[in-house]
């Protein structure tokens, strides 16, 4: 959107200028850079510009914001961007109730900052004040044809790419903590078939301890160990490993819940022993898989088409930016 569009650049001092004008010339925008305030005003009163670059002492102390002024009065929808080598708490305040875009420092960290402000306020004039609900209506669209790009490719190419995606088969890291050996023992008779790898814990402490060594993908704590509350151990594990998914069950209230990053999102009144755990496990292994199979699509498709989801992210970024 910014290719092509006219930016005025007013500073007296020649090596600024000139550099101001290569930079944004470099950019694609059309510069026309002024020296003085009488060449500045002629130009502004025969022609149009939809940014304006002013160096806050422009020919003189304070001058970019007289040159300010000036083109509001003429030219109101004109987005004026300024420049300053030097701090001053009244100038900004006075660029700040006039209206202007933004104040940026002449310092070369800065220019990064520069290039992306002067792109804001292109975007800012092209778009319009009163354009933000079409701006917010653009970015949902967006964001859907995205989902069903997403959804036609694993259609159209879901045959394909299934062995590749599918990977090796997922053998789940699964941590129980619990002080019950009796109860361990019958949570692994009920899993003997399976290939999930199996840790248990009989104390909080070890479990905490077990956690920060390895990445579990599932960890089930049952929430009458005498050490530590079983809820805080299950959220100290998440905390260090924000994907790994928890149960917290507990024999005396026969009640199961599932946490994830550290918070309660699910739960079940229905527990009554090993078998129940084991059933929730397996329906957790099982989204586990689904999910890793989405994150190989993904990663699939960014492969395929990376340039576009650059140009959609950044065009997004500049939506946002123009829509808060």
């Amino acid at each position: 959107m910014t290719q092509g569009a006219e930016l005025l650049i007013a500073d007296s001092a020649d090596r600024d200028r000139e550099g101001l004008r290569n930079l944004f010339d470099g950019e694609g925008y059309v510069c026309t850079a002024v020296k003085n305030q009488e060449e500045a005003h002629g130009l502004i009163q025969r022609k149009f510009f939809p940014v304006a670059v002013i160096d806050l002492d422009f020919e003189k102390l304070n001058g970019g914001l007289e040159l300010a002024d000036f083109i509001l009065k003429k030219s109101s929808p004109t987005k004026i961007i300024l420049l300053t080598s030097r701090r001053t708490f009244e100038a900004a305040m006075k660029a700040l109730r006039l209206g202007l875009l933004d104040i940026v420092s002449k310092q070369p960290d800065q220019i990064n900052y520069l290039s992306s402000t002067v792109r804001r306020a292109v975007d800012q004039y092209l778009a319009g004040d009163k354009d933000s609900s079409l701006l917010r209506e653009v970015r949902s669209v967006m964001e859907e044809a995205i989902r069903i790009m997403m959804a036609m490719y694993k259609k159209i190419y879901g045959d394909e790419y299934s062995t590749s995606i599918a990977g090796p088969v997922m053998k789940p890291m699964i941590l129980i903590i619990d002080e019950d050996q009796q109860f361990l023992k019958e949570v692994a008779q009920q899993v003997a078939d399976t290939d999930w790898e199996m840790s248990v814990e009989l104390s909080g402490g070890a479990g905490l301890d077990k956690a920060s060594t390895f990445a579990f993908q599932i960890v089930a704590v049952c929430n009458e160990l005498t050490d530590l509350p079983g809820q805080m151990l299950i959220k100290s594990v998440q905390t260090q490993e924000k994907n790994t998914l928890g149960l917290l069950y507990s024999k005396a209230a026969g009640r199961i819940d599932r946490y994830e990053e550290g918070k309660l999102t699910g739960s079940d009144v229905d527990f009554a022993g090993a078998k129940q755990l084991v059933k929730k496990l397996g329906q957790l292994v099982e989204e586990l898989a689904v999910m890793r199979k989405e994150r190989r699509y993904l990663q699939a498709f960014r492969s395929e088409h990376g340039g576009f989801l650059k140009r959609y992210a950044d065009l997004k970024t500049r939506i946002d930016s123009l829509t808060k």
